[in-house]
């Protein structure tokens, strides 16, 4: 009972700071406009993605994210998108629920090089049942939540707001000699962005409190040996004290994937900041209506001091690539509009 009793403080706690860190994906790679706006359609063609993430499943209430994202390559070098997500923490139901437009721009295209720009903005809706919450003075040691609580609950229970970001995504593709290189094709990206650019107020975070900026930093490349796609890569997220570094690789031998990483609460991969090995495995294949589509799951295991209780997370991604569409493509009168950056046909469907 004891055990249980810190557990739940400890979930209460959790579900308080959360309130200023947005939530993260393991398999950021598989939802890259949630991240950065300019990956908007940095793939060429249409694509769809859904995410779902079950987040310490044993730990009274509910930790689970999903989002839905499209993509899409326009004519005159742009591309359009568009996310949506949901996201439910803690025993008082905190739910964030939103949705972005986002728009890109390569001011940079010849056919190996491309340096890519976008922004996104969208509404943001939380609410919050204050009932639900345990306070640290309504439990007994004997006896449990047995007393009422001193804490002044607000009257309000939802808050929304407009919000925006913007980005920036450089990525290169060449090939090595077969006498002079390792490898025999490379593909590298690499992307900056910022998140929550006008600060709107939170009413959730307190009196007068501005939801903090969230700067991503990422970078993960294709390297192709003989017939294997060795894909390593790391994201590195900071917002206001929080940080979360990932760094790992995934392994294509196709059609499988198989992957593993590493997440630490920060850059300086201190043995007090390790938080968790994440497994990854997908399938990828071809179809008759789309170019590929790929299903990866992934499994976190935590190794910080929650991992006794916290029995890690599970996540599900689906990605569906249609390489040849093209959005007013109808409209295209010469081959000059069209976006000039070919991807190596052996990482088509993995990037």
């Amino acid at each position: 009972m004891k055990k249980f009793l810190l557990l739940l403080i400890g979930c209460c706690a959790l579900s308080m700071v959360g309130w200023s860190q947005d939530p993260n994906y393991s398999q950021f790679y598989n939802n890259p406009i949630y991240y950065n706006p300019a990956m908007t359609a940095i793939n060429n063609g249409l694509t769809f993605r859904a995410n779902a993430r079950n987040l310490w499943g044993p730990i009274p209430g509910r930790f689970n994210t999903f989002s839905g994202s499209f993509e899409a390559q326009s004519i005159f070098k742009m591309g359009i998108g568009g996310n949506i997500y949901s996201d439910v923490a803690g025993e008082a139901m905190l739910r964030t629920t939103g949705g972005y437009l986002t728009y890109s721009y390569r001011p940079v295209d010849t056919k190996n090089l491309i340096i890519q720009a976008g922004v996104g903005g969208g509404f943001i809706s939380k609410r919050i049942d204050w009932s639900k919450l345990t306070f640290s003075d309504q439990l007994d040691e004997t006896l449990g939540d047995v007393n009422p609580t001193a804490f002044n609950r607000p009257d309000y229970y939802r808050v929304s707001y407009a919000d925006f970001n913007t980005g920036l995504v450089a990525r290169f593709n060449g090939r090595t000699r077969k006498s002079s290189g390792a490898f025999k094709q490379y593909s590298m990206t690499i992307g900056a962005s910022l998140h929550h650019l006008s600060q709107p107020r939170d009413a959730f975070l307190g009196d007068d409190q501005l939801l903090p900026t969230r700067t991503v930093i990422h970078a993960n490349a294709n390297l192709l040996f003989n017939d294997l796609i060795y894909s390593p890569g790391f994201i590195f997220e900071t917002q206001r004290e929080f940080q979360t570094f990932t760094v790992g690789m995934n392994l294509v031998n196709r059609p499988f994937t198989f992957g593993i990483w590493f997440r630490n609460r920060n850059a300086a991969l201190s043995v007090k900041s390790y938080d968790s090995f994440i497994f990854t495995v997908g399938l990828n294949l071809p179809s008759q209506t789309a170019n590929s589509w790929r299903v990866m799951y992934g499994f976190d295991m935590t190794i910080s001091r929650l991992k006794t209780s916290s029995y890690g997370t599970h996540e599900l991604s689906l990605v569906i690539d249609f390489g040849d569409k093209i959005l007013f493509g109808r409209y295209l009168k010469n081959r000059s509009t069209r976006r000039m950056y070919q991807c190596p046909s052996d990482f088509k469907g993995y990037q």
